[in-house]
C-alpha cells in the first residue's frame, strides 16, 4: 500500500533536503569559496548525510509501502520503495492486543485538528503513521499508513486468525 497519508509541505521538504546531496559539488564548483575543512565538513559531511535523510524519505512519500507476510509461527514487516530499512521479524506467540488507533470517525473536531498535527510530524520524519497496533514485548508497533475501515477491520481479524 502507499503510505502516501502525506503533505504538500512535507514532499516538499523532504524534495528540497535531497538537494543537499549536491550542495558541496555545486560550490566546490563554483570556485568562489576556498575548500577549507570547514567546507569539508559543512558541505561534505554534513549536507550529505542530511540530503540522504531527505533523499529516503522523499522516496518513501512517494512510492513506499509496507508488506505484511504471516508464515511459520511470525510476522514479517518489509517496506519497499526506500533504501536502508530492514525486515521486522515478530514471532505470533509473542503479538498481544491487536487493535485499531484512534478511530478519526469518533472525535470532535478539535481532536481530529490536533491528530492530524501529529500525523503530519509523523510523515515527515517517519515512515509509518500507525493505524494498525499491537503489543511485542511490551512495546507498541505501529503498522501501515491509509486504510480504511474494512481493511483495518479485515486485517485485525485476519492476524487474530493467525494467532
Amino acid at each position: 500500500m502507499n503510505t502516501s497519508k502525506n503533505t504538500f509541505i512535507a514532499l516538499l521538504f523532504t524534495f528540497f533536503s535531497s538537494g543537499l546531496l549536491f550542495s558541496g559539488l555545486i560550490e566546490a564548483m563554483n570556485g568562489k569559496n576556498e575548500i577549507t575543512v570547514d567546507f569539508v565538513i559543512v558541505f561534505f559531511v554534513i549536507h550529505f548525510i542530511v540530503g540522504l535523510i531527505g533523499l529516503r524519505q522523499f522516496l518513501w512519500l512517494i512510492n513506499g509501502r509496507q508488506e505484511m507476510t504471516i508464515e511459520n509461527g511470525s510476522l514479517t514487516l518489509a517496506k519497499r520503495g526506500t533504501f536502508i530499512v530492514k525486515p521486522k521479524v515478530y514471532s505470533l506467540e509473542v503479538v498481544k492486543n491487536i487493535r485499531q488507533a484512534t478511530d478519526e470517525d469518533s472525535l470532535s473536531l478539535f481532536d481530529k485538528i490536533q491528530l492530524n498535527i501529529g500525523l503530519n510530524r509523523k510523515v515527515l520524519f517517519g515512515h509509518i503513521v500507525g493505524q494498525i497496533l499491537f503489543d511485542y514485548n511490551g512495546k507498541t508497533v505501529k503498522v501501515f499508513n491509509d486504510l480504511n475501515k474494512n481493511e483495518r477491520m479485515t486485517l485485525i481479524n485476519e492476524m487474530e486468525k493467525w494467532k
